[in-house]
């Protein structure tokens, strides 16, 4: 920011903000980490009322499984998990093109198992938090939906809180359908997006984060998408390392869980609304967008993109 900025009334409140957006991050950052630790170093028998929730939530996910889909099938879909994909990654899934073969390992899909499982012990934490520590800092937000008895009441996270919202930009039509980690609300009475994100190589990548300062920005462009669906615009996102320092370190153990705070932007939503009609209108004209060499690794549509490249994303 230059000194001509500081001195007219613009940049002064842009710096304004700034600084207390600066500090309401540490503090919601800091909040949610001693909130986790805080309740894992208690020693809480099993509760019976959290875990007949935690049954109803099991239940209405197993009653969701044949109950089709109500957006309308005839737009473009895209949801916050790929917010950050290429354009033609989006483009050949929407129109539903072949996908690769699945290469996945025996190891890589034991992975994503254990990092499920880690994630399922977190939110399990959440609710066992608001009800045993003494003053909790964050409460897990309750969904309200009298007409559906099976979901009403359950934790706003994950499929209980799964939802579309059809979505006109610049007079392109296209949905946006997803769920997310959960959303919290904090001592102060405001909604928090909450994000959980695990590191399974060692516990040193927490370090790495910590040093970078921020949150992967595919972890901040799914904040975005997030934001456009449900609503809101503050989001902490808790990475936590699976693996553990030696037992015998105690109170010594490396930092193996750490906090961003996010804060979304209006223009965030609009360049991001931006990209989704692009490729909607692809979908509908038949135009294919330009690719991204750098997000080839987890897309599905290699070999289909290959086709119209020679193997490299133009």
């Amino acid at each position: 920011m230059t000194t001509k900025t500081l001195f007219n009334k613009g940049g002064a409140k842009e710096l304004r903000q700034s600084v207390h957006n600066d500090r309401r991050g540490e503090e919601l950052a800091e909040a949610i980490v001693e909130h986790f630790n805080q309740i894992n170093s208690l020693n809480i028998w099993a509760d019976k009322e959290i875990e007949t929730l935690l049954l109803r939530q099991k239940e209405y996910e197993v009653w969701k499984l044949d109950q089709k889909p109500t957006y309308p099938k005839q737009f473009a879909k895209f949801s916050p998990s790929s917010a950050d994909s290429c354009e033609r990654e989006l483009f050949f899934k929407n129109l539903r093109m072949p996908r690769d073969p699945d290469e996945m390992t025996a190891w890589q899909r034991r992975w994503t198992e254990n990092s499920t499982g880690v994630h399922e012990a977190r939110q399990r934490n959440l609710l066992y938090a608001e009800k045993y520590l003494e003053k909790p800092m964050f409460k897990v937000v309750r969904i309200k939906d009298p007409e559906n008895p099976m979901r009403d009441g359950l934790p706003a996270w994950e499929k209980p809180l799964e939802d579309w919202k059809q979505i006109k930009h610049k007079d392109i039509d296209l949905v946006e359908t997803g769920m997310m980690d959960g959303i919290l609300e904090y001592k102060d009475g405001t909604q928090i997006g909450f994000e959980f994100k695990t590191k399974s190589n060692s516990v040193a990548q927490i370090k790495q984060i910590i040093k970078s300062g921020k949150p992967a920005p595919h972890h901040r462009k799914q904040c975005v998408a997030y934001s456009i669906l449900f609503g809101i615009n503050e989001f902490v996102l808790v990475y936590e390392a699976v693996a553990k320092d030696k037992w015998g370190t105690k109170q010594g153990g490396r930092q193996d869980l750490t906090a961003f705070y996010v804060k979304v932007t209006e223009k965030q939503r609009q360049q991001l609304l931006d990209k989704w009609a692009k490729v909607a209108e692809g979908v509908e004209t038949g135009e294919m967008p330009k690719g991204d060499n750098k997000k080839c690794m987890f897309c599905q549509w290699k070999l289909e993109c290959a086709k119209f490249t020679g193997g490299i994303r133009e």
